[in-house]
């Protein structure tokens, strides 16, 4: 299966806390490789991308590109969202049973969207963006990663679910010690379409780079890279870190993967997206 076989980046120690699973993904839904098979078809492109997401089972799901996808995925995800962004639609999702639930209504800052999150007694706030492209909106995008900070702040200091529904209709997954917490860690994954001199910017908003903490594992750098996945007959060849996951403080990576790097049928050049996906597992301190 596509983006299932590459060792994790991982830390010289995991240390303590609760850890959760987030896998983020740019789809470019609404678009096959130009190097698909001749019978390849949406619909198969995103069964593969159905059995790809089920096969990680990630507790958090981050999806930008998005058009009708989610809808394959609603047995096993609740869906919050969509924000639009300048191509389809961003989304965070909660896997059905799984440790990590929703704790009141999403919101949105710009191409983003955020949703207060449960993982046991600790609140936190997940973020799904998809930021402005092309090399001059560096700016720009500073700006947006500006806003979203502010959102998730605003974000954790709204009430829980159990304070806006007391006693037992609370929403699942919330027990008794749900608070508004007002500085809820922040975990903002997705197409950040950030150049490398732009990997101050986490920094400058009180973020960290879940790659760069885990030391810069250079196999799993490139989340952009059309010398190996030519989506496009016509597309420049190049790399770029343009997929990211960027942290606030009481959060912390302990291991990264890419998935979807690997061809999707029997065509070598193959791939289920122009951009590969970034499977993590963070720890909540």
């Amino acid at each position: 299966m596509a983006g299932t076989s590459t060792t994790m980046a991982t830390p010289s120690t995991a240390g303590t806390g609760t850890t959760l699973t987030l896998l983020t993904y740019n789809l470019n839904d609404h678009a096959v490789s130009d190097n698909s098979p001749a019978d390849w078809s949406m619909g198969k492109q995103h069964a593969a991308l159905r059995a790809l997401i089920l096969a990680e089972q990630p507790d958090l799901l981050c999806l930008q590109e998005c058009f009708t996808f989610p809808n394959s995925l609603t047995e096993h995800y609740d869906f919050y969202g969509p924000t639009p962004s300048h191509r389809g639609d961003c989304w965070v999702a909660t896997r059905k049973g799984g440790p990590v639930q929703a704790d009141g209504p999403p919101t949105s800052a710009g191409p983003c969207v955020l949703l207060p999150v449960r993982l046991g007694s600790r609140r936190l706030v997940a973020a799904c963006a998809h930021l402005a492209p092309f090399a001059g909106n560096g700016l720009k995008r500073a700006r947006q990663v500006e806003a979203i900070v502010a959102a998730a702040s605003r974000l954790a200091a709204s009430p829980s679910l159990e304070e806006a529904q007391p006693g037992p209709e609370a929403g699942p997954g919330v027990g008794p010690e749900a608070v508004g917490a007002l500085q809820a860690p922040l975990v903002l994954a997705g197409d950040m379409n950030m150049r490398e001199d732009e990997t101050s910017v986490a920094a400058e908003n009180g973020l960290t780079d879940a790659w760069v903490e885990l030391g810069c594992p250079k196999e799993h750098r490139f989340t952009w890279n059309t010398m190996i996945n030519h989506y496009y007959y016509d597309g420049k060849q190049y790399t770029a870190r343009y997929d990211r996951v960027l942290l606030g403080p009481g959060l912390a990576p302990v291991q990264m993967r890419l998935v979807g790097h690997t061809p999707c049928s029997e065509v070598t050049r193959h791939f289920l997206s122009d951009h590969f996906g970034l499977a993590v597992q963070l720890r909540l301190d």
